[in-house]
């Protein structure tokens, strides 16, 4: 095996990690592919699939600093693949589909890591998504662009890039793909403070209701109402709306699937924040630390960040022993 594995990091040009090789020379068939001839099959595409596939989970359950690595070195072997190697038309546009989606994990793991708006790294995947005939997989890659744009502060941006995403699926993918444009636009508009962003919401769930029984593309598996229940409330909470917003964080937590790590533990902190601006101190720690449990298994920025927010919010209430417990663990925990 010992060639092969010489042979991968050459392809992968040097940045080939132990965990894709070992993924990769698992399947002899696939490796034997990659490694061996000029021409690409159905097993090594498919292995790379599979890869893909398990990126994205992985991204769910630990968080974007987990998967940065292993998205790059990912999109590196299926560059060279795509660059130097033949396949059939068929197995083409599924390794342009790969490449889509590693290199929109990658700018979605440099937002929830770094704070960044990778634009450079979107637009790589919006131009491997037309390449590989897939307008919804490109609208996919606006959905997540949408989200670092308005979450460094370019809102308008925002709102243009999930209108365009939500232009390219309409009457053209399922029902479950356009709910989750439109409840991005939503959110989109939240930020901006226009009102439009509720009939979104609304238009979404509509849109839900009526998503069994079609077959979504599998990396829209995540979308779900808990998704649509946790932007309205994020929406409440940045419209300086509380009391809303805290109700609508309680729906999503009973309905949020528990392997949804990161998401569950965004959402926790930003439940902490609305019910603090209600004053309801000692209910606001307790989601604050539920959510400081879920970030000790994950590496998200995204996640802590709120949470050291909260943390010094919380210095006038040290006189409350769930205040003081809550800010002694977040120091230990988050200071690095």
């Amino acid at each position: 095996m010992e060639p092969t594995r010489r042979e991968l990091v050459l392809i992968a040009g040097g940045m080939l990690t132990a965990t894709l090789l070992a993924w990769i020379t698992a399947d002899p068939a696939a490796a034997g592919q990659i490694t061996t001839g000029r021409r690409i099959g159905e097993a090594a595409v498919a292995r790379i699939e599979a890869r893909v596939s398990e990126l994205r989970h992985s991204d769910d359950a630990e968080g974007g600093g987990i998967i940065l690595e292993e998205t790059d070195s990912a999109l590196a072997l299926v560059t060279s693949l795509i660059r130097n190697r033949s396949y059939s038309n068929a197995h083409g546009a599924r390794l342009y589909a790969a490449a889509t989606d590693l290199a929109r994990q990658r700018a979605a793991a440099m937002l929830d890591v770094h704070g960044e708006c990778a634009d450079e790294t979107f637009d790589s995947a919006l131009r491997a998504a037309r390449i590989a005939g897939d307008n919804a997989l490109g609208a996919n890659v606006l959905n997540f662009w949408t989200v670092s744009a308005y979450n460094t502060g370019r809102f308008t941006d925002a709102e243009a890039m999930a209108s365009a995403g939500l232009a390219a699926v309409r009457g053209r993918s399922t029902p479950r793909v356009e709910a989750m444009l439109t409840s991005r636009r939503g959110r989109a508009r939240a930020h901006l403070g226009d009102a439009r962003c509720w009939d979104d919401f609304d238009r979404a769930q509509s849109l839900l209701a009526a998503a069994s029984g079609h077959d979504d593309p599998d990396w829209a598996y995540w979308f779900n109402e808990a998704e649509i229940l946790g932007a309205r409330g994020s929406s409440h909470r940045d419209m300086a709306q509380p009391g809303p917003a805290a109700a609508e964080f309680a729906r999503v937590h009973a309905l949020i699937d528990p392997a949804h790590v990161r998401t569950t533990a965004l959402y926790r902190a930003r439940q902490a924040d609305a019910l603090l601006d209600q004053g309801e101190v000692e209910r606001a720690c307790e989601a604050a630390s539920h959510a400081l449990d879920l970030t000790e298994g994950i590496s998200s920025h995204r996640s802590t960040g709120p949470l050291l927010d909260l943390s010094k919010r919380l210095a006038p209430y040290g006189a409350i022993p769930a205040a003081r417990d809550f800010r002694e663990r977040a120091r230990t925990l988050l200071a690095a």
